[in-house]
């Protein structure tokens, strides 16, 4: 139903950012006049970041309902992508950039798995998920081509902005969805 279609949407748009991103940020940051070193200091917080935000779900988990965790980290996305667009490429908004598109990723990855069994239980659950993650697979692998093709069209600016249409896309979705009554995660 309903339910599914927004939450495979949701998990979707996630994935086309996430890997559209990340296999185009570096070279896009060094186009905007970063030097290389800097380039690559900025892309190595995204690991820890996302490590860091996972330490930060697993205190936190049993009093956070994983749809919370699921808006929260795609709204972060959204304000990334705003800052970048709006400030510039410089070395403390992109790096500010990495560390919260970093986190977000992260908890999503525990969203991505949690969500699911919260929402339509353990009842098939491999099969659900594997349903969910079906389009998501798809727009991963499309994802760093479209944004390649993206940059060398249009301005930075514009692809950043598209970064938070689409964020803000996957929140309204995310947003549609209806928690049940429970408000923890499963155990």
């Amino acid at each position: 139903g309903a339910l599914f279609l927004f939450l495979a949407a949701a998990f979707a748009i996630h994935a086309f950012l996430l890997s559209g991103v990340t296999s185009n940020l570096l070279a896009m940051l060094q186009r905007d006049g970063l030097d290389a070193a800097t380039v690559v200091t900025i892309g190595a917080m995204f690991g820890p970041a996302q490590v860091a935000a996972r330490l930060t779900d697993f205190v936190f988990s049993s009093r956070t309902h994983p749809l919370w965790i699921a808006r929260g980290a795609i709204g972060l996305m959204a304000i990334a992508f705003t800052v970048l667009a709006l400030v510039g490429s410089n070395f403390v908004v992109a790096s500010f950039f990495a560390i919260a598109f970093g986190a977000a990723n992260g908890v999503m990855t525990i969203a991505r798995g949690a969500l699911p069994l919260v929402l339509f239980g353990a009842v098939g659950y491999g099969r659900v998920i594997g349903r969910i993650a079906r389009p998501a697979l798809f727009v991963q692998a499309l994802a760093p081509f479209v944004v390649a093709l993206a940059l060398e069209r249009l301005t930075d600016r514009t692809v950043l902005e598209l970064g938070i249409f689409g964020a803000l896309l996957a929140l309204g979705c995310f947003l549609a969805i209806r928690p049940p009554r429970t408000s923890a995660r499963p155990a």
